[in-house]
Parts: C-alpha cells; structure tokens; sequence
C-alpha cells in the first residue's frame, strides 16, 4: 500500500485515495503536494546508480482531472526516468467504462443518442458523435456466448375474420393443423 502523505487539506480525501493506491507498495507515495512517486529512487537502468528526484509531469484528461507522477534523473549519466502512468491509465478507464454502461442503460430505455448527449452533460460532456461510437466500441467488445441445441418451433396459426372459414395450413411434416 502506498503512503499517503495528508495535510488538513486532503486529510478528507484518503478514504478516496486508499482504493486507488492499495496495489501498489510501500514503496511509494503520494505527496502533500499531488505528487505520486517512489519515496527511495530507483536506480539507474544505464549505469546503476541511485537516481535523484527531478519533480514530475502532470497527465490529465480534459474536464476529468490530472495527476502527477513523479520523475527522476540520474547524476551520473543523466538518464531521465518517469513512474509508471498505469494507475491513472486504469482510471480513466473504469471512469469511461461506468459512462459506457450509462449509454447502454439509457440506450435499451430508446433514449436517443441526443438523449443521452443532453443526460450526459450533467455529468460528464460527450457529444452525440462520441457517445455513438463509444457505444458500439462497447457493444462490439461485449462477450455473446455461443448458442447451442437450436430448437425450431413452428407456430403458424390464422385467425380469420368473422364469416370466413379457416384455412388449413401444411407445416415443415406436411401435415394440415386447423
């Protein structure tokens, strides 16, 4: 679990940060000022030597949020090295993974796509055009399991109008049913 350095500031938001963090170390933290890196430097993949560290670089999504992950440059052979990005990575995607099952919950209650455009900036704003191709994105990647054991039934029933008899129609065996 990675350390959460709190302040007063952000002492009501680590029960937020918790979730996120917990598959990551010991070895790392989230500084008082939003930075997420590893307390001691790595060492350097070139020449092996402790790295220092060299401030950060922010990553973000637009009207989403960022983040800063921490980077780090060796003294020796000036090396540039960033943490890995796959916490935030991993995110973004359940954050747009819970906007894809909005899109198909208000999709099966036909909702149009500019339906859910106009929902959608409520909460986060997408265009029709996005969402549209988000849905089939998701719908494509959805898993349908393979059917087995079809079994055809044949229902071919008329109902005629008062005064007219019924006719009588063959079925698949050729036998006639009324």
């Amino acid at each position: 679990m990675a350390i959460l350095n709190c302040t007063l500031l952000n002492f009501a938001h680590v029960g937020i940060l918790y979730p996120i963090f917990e598959k990551y170390s010991n070895d790392f933290e989230y500084t008082t000022n939003g930075i997420f890196r590893r307390i001691v430097s790595p060492d350097c993949p070139k020449c092996g030597h402790r790295m220092n560290h060299n401030g950060y670089n922010e990553h973000c999504k637009k009207g989403l949020g960022s983040v800063k992950i921490g980077r780090y440059l060796c003294p020796i052979c000036k090396e540039p090295l960033e943490e890995s990005r796959s916490c935030w990575e991993q995110l973004k995607t359940d954050f747009f993974s819970v906007l894809e099952n909005i899109y198909q919950r208000l999709w099966i209650q036909n909702v149009s796509y500019d339906g859910i455009s106009a929902v959608m900036e409520l909460i986060f704003p997408r265009g029709r055009d996005t969402i549209h191709n988000d849905f089939t994105d998701s719908v494509e990647s959805a898993y349908i399991p393979p059917i087995e054991d079809i079994q055809i039934i044949h229902y071919d029933e008329q109902h005629p109008k008062m005064g007219i008899t019924r006719k009588f129609s063959p079925d698949i065996t050729g036998r006639c049913y009324r």
